[in-house]
C-alpha cells in the first residue's frame, strides 16, 4: 500500500491525471483500491481533485 502511494505521487508529479491514467502509470491493478487510496490521500492533504476537469493533482 505504501508503495502504491509513492507510485501515485510519482505519476501525479508529471501532470494532473484521471483515475484510469493514474492506475496505468502507478501500476495499480484494482480501480476501487486506487480510488480509495486517492480519497485517503485527499483527506490527508497530499492530493486534490479538480472537479471541473475530472483530474487528480498534487497540492
Amino acid at each position: 500500500m505504501l508503495n502504491d502511494r509513492e507510485n501515485i505521487l510519482t505519476a501525479l508529479r508529471e501532470k494532473p491525471l484521471k483515475v484510469y491514467e493514474v492506475m496505468k502509470r502507478a501500476n495499480v491493478a484494482n480501480e476501487e483500491a486506487c480510488q480509495s487510496l486517492l480519497l485517503k490521500m485527499r483527506d490527508e492533504g497530499s492530493v486534490k481533485f479538480d472537479i471541473h476537469k475530472g483530474r487528480w493533482l498534487i497540492k
